[in-house]
């Protein structure tokens, strides 16, 4: 009886032990949430004053219809799955790929928000070639998800009406 009891009390004092680092790592792992001291941080403007006059004139054309949001991030427009289970390493790979790619602005339904435009700013740095495959990568998943892309020109000066005219919204009376 007392060599069971011994061997019970073995095996508690192993299970502590086991257990106490566990508890004891707890604390360090919300550490990772902090900001290290070595970095600094300043809160930037969102977009350039060019994509931000667009923006505006954006809101203009097609405020009655749509949402504006700027600078989404592409894996957020779509739902990404694996077709099949074995393939998740395939899909988390995918989003990888696609964590770090913005669009520019995004139309949404104000009453269902679903995603029903892109509108992609063209530009002189569309000829870089990490540009390119940014812009190749948006207009596949936009194709693929049946999600309208649209690319206006930068540099040219837009009025509400004529944007609207060419992102296909009618103006409303």
């Amino acid at each position: 009886m007392l060599g069971i009891m011994l061997i019970g009390l073995a095996i508690c004092i192993v299970l502590i032990w086991y257990l106490w680092p566990q508890r004891s790592q707890a604390p360090r792992h919300n550490a990772d949430a902090a900001i290290p001291d070595e970095v600094s941080l300043r809160a930037q403007p969102l977009l350039t004053q060019a994509e931000a006059a667009f923006y505006n004139i954006l809101q203009l054309a097609v405020h009655e219809q749509y949402l504006v949001f700027a600078r989404v991030p592409i894996w957020s427009l779509v739902q990404i799955k694996a077709k099949d289970p074995k393939d998740i390493r395939v899909a988390a790979s995918f989003i990888n790929r696609l964590s770090k790619k913005c669009v520019d602005f995004v139309l949404v339904h104000p009453g269902t928000l679903d995603v029903e435009k892109v509108v992609e700013l063209e530009d002189s740095s569309n000829g870089r070639p990490h540009k390119q495959l940014r812009d190749r990568m948006a207009q596949l998943v936009c194709r693929s998800a049946g999600i309208t892309m649209i690319r206006v020109k930068k540099q040219d000066a837009y009025t509400a009406p004529t944007l609207a005219t060419l992102l296909g919204v009618e103006p409303r009376e």
